[in-house]
């Protein structure tokens, strides 16, 4: 995919410099939700994207050849080519326009819609993972059924089709023991492993018929608020695992996208958060959460070797989509 930022217009995006509109034209950057924002239409402008209401003041499309965005005005949802993608802040209205935050043009869009020039990305050979919880942590609970269980046996058939594919590939951990947050990512490093990819089931006390579905989180931008319910404030500054923030946000998205489409159980987006095994990981890392353990029908699909064989079988073809972009 080739880049659709002209150098020009996005240095000044970058530099927070304003473009001449004509006269009488409003702000093209305006501070709102204490940070920094551009006016949506010069964006949209300048991707080369048709603007298009599905929802008059509610929501709308913007489209070319190779994208289509969907937006709902002052929210976080958003789609990016039918995928649900959640922003770092709020579309936001002011004074008759609508403006989107700097941050998630620069860590949103950018990284999906202009991934790194062909040759940039290290090669992606050896992936690191992680089985969610174990020993005395044992996650999310129904009777007689344990959350970290079931990450350890997906883990082991992810392992496999990871390595049909030619992949290395070490588990942080094999059997039900427990291994701290902070020394997950740690065991990547001191392997020197390309991926970080960190596995778990959801769960949920209320509304058990309704929660379920797939979602994959990266780290959160310094600066910016977590998407996750107990999501840090967008006060919080930069970790270690922030010197990819580009990359873990394209991982995510081809995992996401390929988890939707082969397991067509919904789709609850990539989103942000500030876990501790993604904060210390030194290469691209993600978490997912492959499913909900107490939905009624989809936890009975989890509990079955076919199910997680084809959830194993789409976490794979989402690193190779990655791989693929990053390497072409």
């Amino acid at each position: 995919m080739k880049c659709v930022f002209p150098c020009g217009l996005w240095l000044a995006i970058c530099l927070g410099l304003a473009v001449p509109l004509g006269a009488g034209a409003q702000s093209l950057t305006v501070r709102l939700h204490d940070t920094g924002y551009v006016r949506l239409s010069e964006w949209a402008r300048w991707q080369g994207l048709s603007w298009r209401w599905l929802k008059r003041d509610e929501s709308f499309q913007l489209t070319n050849q190779l994208t289509r965005l969907q937006f709902a005005v002052d929210s976080r949802e958003a789609r990016v080519n039918g995928l649900q993608v959640w922003l770092l802040y709020p579309l936001a209205s002011r004074d008759g326009s609508l403006y989107i935050s700097q941050l998630d043009v620069d860590a949103t869009f950018r990284p999906l819609l202009s991934p790194a020039p062909p040759g940039s990305g290290r090669k992606v050979k050896t992936i690191c993972l992680d089985p969610g919880h174990g020993g005395k942590d044992p996650g999310n609970r129904l009777p007689g059924r344990q959350e970290k269980d079931y990450t350890l046996r997906l883990a082991f058939e992810l392992r496999d089709q990871l390595k049909q594919s030619g992949f290395k590939v070490l588990l942080t951990r094999s059997s039900d023991n427990f291994i701290e947050l902070a020394e997950r990512p740690e065991v990547a490093r001191r392997a020197g492993a390309d991926l970080f990819v960190s596995l778990h089931f959801n769960g949920t006390e209320g509304a058990r018929a309704e929660a379920r579905g797939s979602e994959v989180y990266c780290l959160t931008p310094a600066g910016a608020a977590s998407t996750n319910a107990r999501g840090e404030g967008a006060r919080s500054g930069a970790f270690p695992g922030n010197r990819n923030n580009a990359k873990n946000l394209l991982l995510a998205y081809q995992i996401q996208k390929s988890l939707v489409r082969a397991l067509q159980s919904g789709d609850r987006g990539v989103r942000r958060a500030r876990f501790e095994v993604l904060r210390g990981a030194t290469m691209p890392a993600v978490l997912i959460e492959a499913g909900f353990l107490s939905h009624p029908e989809e936890g009975k699909k989890i509990f079955t070797a076919g199910y997680r064989r084809q959830m194993a079988r789409a976490i794979t073809e989402g690193i190779q989509g990655y791989k693929k972009l990053i390497e072409r």
